[in-house]
């Protein structure tokens, strides 16, 4: 590594606000990070680190927001052939999840209603060990355990407070199959 002078550098962190101006693109963030860089650091080796250290400057990080004392989120995916359960915090990392076929069915028993319960009291003790009471549940899809699923929260423990619904419905989308004539 060879080291740039702060001549070099200066003449660097004009080019990016030039652009910066050029293209009308978050012009007084990239300023302000390139006039913290030039006060905080006296010498950059290269130039792609001034870059890395602008970019960590910039990067939005969301805040973890509270919703009237609700911990997380439950996100509950219910198709015709498995049950995918995962429970994130509110900014929508995922903690932990299950799923029927991680617990052992196979086949056609992934989609039947015990294996969804099975699948709710496996997470549900995770939820509780890391300490998620109060939560909000993201229904997806149309599987047979989606209601015992439901249900299953409150008796093990997980209080919903609502319940949003993803699951994706056509307007007449698709063409249906032909009809089968037995």
């Amino acid at each position: 590594m060879f080291k740039i002078s702060r001549k070099k550098t200066l003449r660097a962190t004009h080019r990016v606000i030039r652009n910066a101006n050029k293209h009308n693109h978050k012009k007084k963030k990239i300023q302000e990070a390139m006039l913290f860089l030039l006060k905080n650091y006296q010498r950059i080796y290269h130039l792609k680190e001034l870059r890395t250290e602008l970019r960590k400057k910039l990067r939005k990080r969301k805040p973890i927001k509270r919703l009237g004392g609700i911990d997380g989120i439950i996100h509950l995916c219910c198709s015709f052939n498995n049950t995918i359960i995962s429970l994130s915090d509110l900014s929508g990392n995922i903690k932990s999840w299950t799923s029927c076929g991680s617990i052992g069915f196979k086949g056609a028993k992934r989609s039947s209603k015990f294996a969804g319960q099975s699948a709710i009291v496996k997470l549900s003790k995770k939820a509780r060990v890391r300490g998620y009471r109060k939560v909000i549940l993201h229904l997806n899809g149309l599987g047979r355990a989606r209601k015992t699923c439901i249900k299953g929260f409150k008796k093990f423990g997980i209080r919903v407070r609502f319940i949003k619904d993803f699951t994706p419905i056509s307007f007449n989308g698709c063409r249906p199959p032909k009809f089968r004539r037995l």
